[in-house]
């Protein structure tokens, strides 16, 4: 695909097998068809891994995180449970977002906890995160995670721990029994198959990624449907398209069966 801007006369080109097609430069399809290279290039450069919050790096795209933020805030879950600690930077993102609603708490799960990272929840948001380590796929480390959430709280999930197709399902497995209805099971990094082919990307990542192990999940489980959440000051212009998971938002359509 051979793409060219022309600023003078306002145009983008897109040539694909010899067939050119044109674009306004200023016009939705022309910021589609530059923000998907745009993302593939700041994630290539690890745009995504120079922000932080209170001090903690959180490996996300902003455009992302602000978007999760949106989300909580107007469904104000009982519950935020998070896969994937790493700095602690996300971490402390949800149990401020709790903070600031006054209400709400997080339960995050991660393989191996830093005592820094730790120390650093403990000092910004104790009696908001409640820490579980283990994989995050093992059901034990699942019936953990269940055992700290009651029966009828409300509960939003967040998956950005292992991205294998097979650890994400079992996560899948695990926390997806937890979200109530009307709510959401998020999957991060569901792009892979994009990136793998760029410098930094695996090959393998094309058949190997988180989006393969969401297909599967939703063909058994039509609980839950594909649905981006939609933002509180929606434009006419589509921008889902700018993220790094704007097709694995999965909304649970109907309370979990009580037992």
């Amino acid at each position: 695909m051979i793409i060219t801007i022309n600023t003078e006369a306002s145009t983008l080109s897109v040539a694909v097998g010899g067939h050119q097609t044109n674009y306004p430069l200023h016009s939705p399809d022309a910021f589609h068809i530059l923000s998907r290279e745009w993302l593939k290039l700041g994630w290539n450069l690890e745009h995504w891994a120079t922000f932080s919050w209170l001090g903690r790096q959180f490996l996300q795209l902003p455009d992302d995180m602000l978007r999760l933020a949106e989300a909580v805030w107007r469904l104000r879950p009982a519950v935020i449970v998070e896969t994937g600690v790493y700095d602690g930077g996300s971490t402390l993102w949800f149990a401020s977002l709790c903070k600031l609603m006054g209400h709400g708490r997080v339960i995050s799960v991660e393989s191996e906890l830093r005592s820094e990272v730790r120390a650093a929840i403990d000092e910004h948001a104790a009696g908001l995160v409640t820490l579980v380590e283990g994989d995050s796929s093992a059901p034990g480390t699942g019936a953990a995670v269940s055992s700290l959430v009651a029966p009828g709280e409300s509960t939003f999930v967040f998956l950005d721990s292992d991205h294998h197709k097979q650890h994400v399902a079992g996560e899948l497995r695990n926390f997806a029994p937890l979200v109530s209805g009307g709510s959401y099971l998020v999957v991060a990094d569901s792009n892979l198959a994009q990136l793998a082919e760029l410098p930094n990307g695996e090959r393998t990542w094309s058949q190997d990624n988180p989006g393969v192990a969401v297909d599967e999940f939703l063909e058994a489980h039509p609980e839950f449907r594909r649905e981006r959440f939609v933002p509180t000051f929606e434009d006419s212009v589509d921008f889902s398209g700018l993220s790094y998971f704007g097709n694995t938002w999965l909304k649970r359509t109907q309370d979990p069966a009580k037992p």
